[in-house]
């Protein structure tokens, strides 16, 4: 074997053990794209409540809402118009799940949410219904009710 055949043969195969690398990481998953409706419906307020972090409700949002969380830009302005409850941190509790039981099914989802938390040395408590969608091969936010 000439050298000019041996550089080959040595690019051919860090190509193929970077590919399987590569492959292998794929293979791991997002492990977002594995978050049952409502971890994501938990992730979504305890980011709006409690680390008050744009980005990650951004994430956990579909287009619409996300369109929602730009226009109004602070964690504050969220609250009292996205939310319409103001808190200055919050407990949240899954009641209900409503749905496919198994998570089988791609369907929108509805997710009941008890908000309980402080605002300004008082008590308050609160329901939410968020609507779960499939979008970008994960569940987010895409509608939230009283």
């Amino acid at each position: 074997m000439n050298i000019k055949n041996k550089l080959m043969a040595s690019r051919l195969i860090k190509l193929s053990i970077a590919s399987l690398f590569g492959l292998m990481l794929s293979a791991c998953g997002d492990t977002d794209s594995k978050k049952m409706p409502e971890e994501v419906a938990t992730d979504f307020i305890n980011a709006i409540y409690n680390s008050k972090d744009i980005k990650t409700i951004k994430f956990n949002s579909s287009d619409k809402v996300q369109d929602l969380i730009k226009h109004y830009r602070s964690v504050k302005m969220i609250q009292r118009h996205v939310m319409d409850l103001s808190l200055d941190s919050a407990n949240v509790e899954i009641n209900d799940v409503g749905g496919d039981f198994f998570r089988k099914s791609k369907k929108d989802t509805k997710i009941e949410v008890h908000i309980r938390g402080k605002f300004d040395g008082g008590f308050k408590a609160d329901d939410r219904i968020l609507t779960m969608t499939w979008q970008d091969k994960r569940w987010k936010v895409k509608k939230i009710s009283k």
